[in-house]
Order: structure tokens, then sequence, then C-alpha cells
């Protein structure tokens, strides 16, 4: 059984050999062909440039010969095209130079064309896909939320005070935001699709700040438009730290939900059902240890993924993998999970 086989069998509840494996921001700063590549460069020089977002997706593929590539980009991709000054600051991070201030300025956003404001990552996913073609290879998009966040905050949050503020104040304006958002989300994993992708993942990084019920009226009909319109590839879904929010993301109606370690894969079960995929939810600190610590880490895990009833399983990791993880722990964790075998 071959990677995208072995994909195709899981998400579709069939028996596979062993679960699929790939995890977040697998293509990385833990890898030193990563940091030796990046030299010299911008973050922006690296992911608008196809034969780097090329050869840097394909790093942990050659090193590990993981199932899945996940094409090296960025949610933020499609706001350099929507004329907000936006930048990658090293040691800071995005920084917007011109945060949405006011109402008034929704109307006038410009909406991104994928094939003209941003063609790289396009012709990145062909490139990968002729070279891995018995792999699984992911797209993804920043969520409508998450991307509304930086707009309005101007760079990372921690609460999103300011966006909750803004939808408080300034109902229909935040919904026209996130219509806006929506459609290029749309737009962006449609291209995805046309240029290769087998699956899509949106990213939903601040999710967690809202409470059940703002998600269900702010956000949930946008990401369910999303879910509803890509019917090409399975759509994934992940929600930092949303545990209090995955009876809410259920009605997203996606293939499957990315679990953070906030609740156990036998709890998500409960909440999402048995024809959902699930991926996760392994600790990403125990990658900054030892072997001793992954291996009791790995049987704790494995005994969920048993008892949770179902095939459906991805392997990955509760949130992106540490810049400082071990490459050898982390070699260490790709050779056990090989050797699994988990009975339907």
């Amino acid at each position: 059984m071959n990677s995208r086989q072995r994909f195709e069998s899981a998400i579709a509840g069939k028996p596979v050999d062993r679960p699929p494996i790939w995890f977040m921001r697998q293509a990385g700063r833990y890898l030193p062909e990563y940091m030796e590549l990046r030299k010299g460069k911008t973050f922006e020089n690296m992911v608008m440039d196809v034969d780097t977002i090329a050869q840097i997706t394909l790093q942990p593929i050659e090193r590990f010969d993981l199932d899945a590539a996940i094409i090296f980009s960025d949610i933020l991709i499609p706001l350099y095209s929507m004329e907000r000054g936006l930048e990658i600051k090293p040691g800071i991070g995005p920084v917007l130079e011109k945060p949405i201030k006011e109402p008034n300025e929704i109307e006038r956003l410009p909406i991104p064309d994928p094939d003209n404001d941003f063609p790289y990552v396009a012709e990145s996913i062909r490139v990968v896909r002729k070279s891995i073609p018995k792999k699984w290879l992911i797209g993804f998009a920043g969520a409508p939320f998450t991307l509304a966040s930086y707009l309005l905050e101007g760079q990372s949050t921690r609460n999103a005070l300011l966006t909750k503020k803004f939808a408080f104040m300034y109902p229909e304006p935040f919904a026209m935001l996130l219509d806006k958002l929506t459609e290029i989300v749309i737009e962006q994993l449609k291209t995805q699709i046309e240029a290769g992708v087998d699956m899509v993942q949106l990213f939903d990084s601040w999710g967690g700040f809202l409470s059940p019920i703002q998600y269900e009226t702010w956000i949930l009909p946008h990401m369910k438009k999303i879910v509803d319109t890509i019917k090409e590839v399975p759509v994934f879904v992940y929600s930092r730290q949303s545990s209090h929010m995955l009876p809410i993301l259920r009605k997203t109606n996606a293939t499957g939900y990315s679990i953070d370690n906030s609740l156990t894969l036998c709890q998500a079960r409960e909440i999402v059902g048995k024809d959902k995929v699930l991926q996760g939810n392994m600790e990403p600190a125990v990658l900054l240890t030892d072997t001793k610590a992954l291996d009791k880490e790995l049987r704790v895990l494995k005994e969920d993924v048993t008892k949770q009833g179902s095939s459906r399983y991805v392997f990955n990791l509760a949130q992106g993998i540490n810049k400082d993880s071990s490459v050898e722990v982390v070699s260490h964790m790709v050779d056990a999970l090989k050797q699994w075998r988990i009975a339907k």
C-alpha cells in the first residue's frame, strides 16, 4: 500500500496497513537543511519562489519518507495583495502597516486573484506533484476569522480583542469582511486543487478565542460555505485550542478535524461521530525530549487511537512542530509509527 492509497483508504474508513503520517509545519526550522536554505533570505524570498517552495516542501519527505507533503506556503499569502503593507518581520512575525480601523475601509478592500497575485503557489504545487506521484499532497488556507483577525489587529493576537470589539460594534461590516475573505479562500483552494493537491486544510489559528455562540453566529456560516463549495477533495478543519468548539465545528460537515491535545481522540470521536476522520493529537513538546519519553507517549496515543474505534485516523501533532525539536527524536517517531498496526 503506497501513501496515496493509505490516505484514500483511511479517509474512506477502509482497512489500512497503518495510519497515514504527516505533521503540521513538517517543513521548517527544526530541519538543518531548511536552515541552510534560508540563509540570506527573507521569508518572502522563500515563500514566493517556486524552486525554493518545492525544495522546502520535499525536505521532510526526503528525510523521513512521510506519507504526505504539505505545500510550503503561509495562510497570509492573500493579504500581501490587499494593500495593507504586510511584512513578516524576523523575530516578530506578521505585521500589517495599515490594519483596518474603520468599517468603511472594508468595501474598498481589493480581492486578490490567485493566478495573477500569487501564481507561485499553484506552480510550486505542480512541480511537487510531479516529484511525488505516489504521495499525498496537501494544500491549505487560512480560515476567514483568522484572516480577519490579522487585518483588524495588524499582527498576531493573544485574545482577538480588537477583532471581537469590531464584530460587536460593526456587525454588518464584519459580516461583509468575512464574506469577502470566504470568497478569497474558496478561490485560493480551488486554484490549489486544480494544480494537483489531494486534500486541503483550513487553519483557524485564532478560532479558539471565540465562545461557541460567537463562532456559531459569526463564523460557522462562512466555514460551512467553504466546505460545501469544495467538493473535489477532502476538506479538514484545524482550530487551535478549540475543544470547546468541536460540536460547532462538526456542523461545517468537513471530511475531518485536526484535534489538539486539549481532549482525547476518544472524546473527539464521541463529538464528531464515526463518519469523520480525526487527525492528531500528539504532544509536540515530547519531540524536545528523548526517545524513551517519546515511546511512552506513543503507547498512550496508540491506545487512544485503538479505543476510538474507527479506521478514520491520520497521525498528526496537536499543533505545529517546535523549531527546537530533535531531528533524531522525530526520525524515531516516524520509524515507530510505521510499525503500528491498528485493528478495526
